[in-house]
């Protein structure tokens, strides 16, 4: 059987290995051209659901701390993306961006067509490319956006090894924190180097700060249009004056070291800026397309497992398509995949609307 997976991110690279230990052949389409050694923030990992899920028994790039395993984004894509192109059966063909999925049926395939001309014929399309998911529009299209949740994400990472002498590094071991000032909220916590490194001194500070206030720069940025999220704010493109106001509230407000990172990160236009979205599912599936991870189920990381949820779907999916051996009962075998997660999924969403409107409450006090 053939599966084109949508997106070549942590679920999307987890689905194709999942499935690729069934048998299944895999494309994986995704539309960034190469593969960035320096992109994202960080997140935690459960290091043995990844294990479980998608049999590796490698452990990944993480930090272990005494609360849970960290890493950054792009280390655990990289490494994910390693152990996908080294298996038999699958393939990722990357500067290819999707435009349309048509989910087929039980006597037809699915079809996939590029921004390049490309088509694609499959038994199944698993659409894992995130919360502005382009295969969400085929497998709900009466419900196909995700909706701008209020906040927005000043992140960064910062490398110890360019921190102030004087400043004390957090020790071995330094779990997550979260400290609130103002209408504000930081979470902290470690991350492995740029290389993968965990020593004291060669780890990465990453810094999360929750933002409520900034829906009219995302207007103005063309980014956010009615409740709908067009993009983030790259590295290096925060206005003077936002920038300038985010720099003298951390000296005054955020804990050290923290504080000097997030001046080092301001300083050299290392702080980007995600919005967080909200995407409550009604489906997760239609004929022979799939939903899973963030194109499912956006979520804020606030209530955290983002990544576990996704995980979650990919064990859900390969569950249902182990005893499959015939093309034209995936379309059932998605509806039991449905049948499994799909309230699951809803809830994990309804649980951070609700700790996000109260964080929006409390942020405007």
């Amino acid at each position: 059987m053939q599966c084109v997976v949508v997106g070549g991110s942590l679920v999307g690279l987890s689905a194709a290995i999942a499935l690729s230990r069934l048998g299944i052949d895999v494309t994986v389409l995704e539309r960034s051209p190469a593969r960035t050694d320096d992109g994202g923030g960080g997140l935690g990992v459960d290091v043995a659901l990844l294990g479980q899920v998608t049999g590796i028994a490698e452990q990944p790039p993480v930090v272990h701390g005494v609360d849970r395993d960290t890493t950054a984004w792009h280390l655990l894509q990289g490494w994910l993306e390693a152990q996908a192109v080294g298996r038999a059966g699958v393939a990722l063909r990357r500067g290819t961006q999707v435009t349309s999925v048509s989910p087929g049926n039980e006597a037809e395939p699915a079809a996939v067509v590029t921004r390049d001309g490309g088509s694609y014929r499959a038994d199944l399309v698993l659409g894992a490319d995130g919360a502005r998911s382009t295969v969400r529009q085929a497998v709900d299209p009466e419900h196909p956006g995700a909706r701008y949740a209020g906040v927005l994400l000043w992140r960064s990472l910062v490398d110890e090894r360019a921190m102030p002498a004087q400043v004390a590094l957090p020790a071995a071991g330094e779990p997550s924190r979260e400290v609130y000032a103002g209408p504000y909220r930081l979470v902290t916590y470690l991350v492995p180097g740029a290389a993968g490194e965990t020593g004291v001194g060669h780890r990465r500070l990453n810094l999360v700060w929750y933002d409520p206030q900034q829906g009219e720069l995302l207007r103005d940025r063309g980014l956010l249009e009615g409740e709908t999220i067009h993009g983030s704010l790259a590295p290096g493109t925060l206005p003077d004056p936002v920038r300038e106001c985010l720099a003298e509230f951390a000296a005054a407000n955020w804990p050290s070291p923290w504080r000097e990172a997030l001046e080092l990160a301001l300083r050299d236009g290392k702080v980007f800026g995600t919005p967080i979205v909200h995407y409550k599912p009604n489906r997760m599936a239609r004929d022979r397309a799939a939903l899973a991870g963030d194109a499912a189920h956006a979520a804020s990381p606030m209530v955290g497992g983002g990544f576990r949820q996704g995980l979650y779907d990919v064990g859900a999916l390969t569950q249902v398509l182990t005893p499959i051996t015939e093309a034209a009962d995936i379309p059932a075998a998605l509806g039991r995949y449905q049948a499994l997660r799909l309230r699951p999924a809803a809830h994990h969403v309804a649980v951070s609307e609700r700790a996000t409107a109260a964080y929006l409450a409390h942020a405007t006090q």
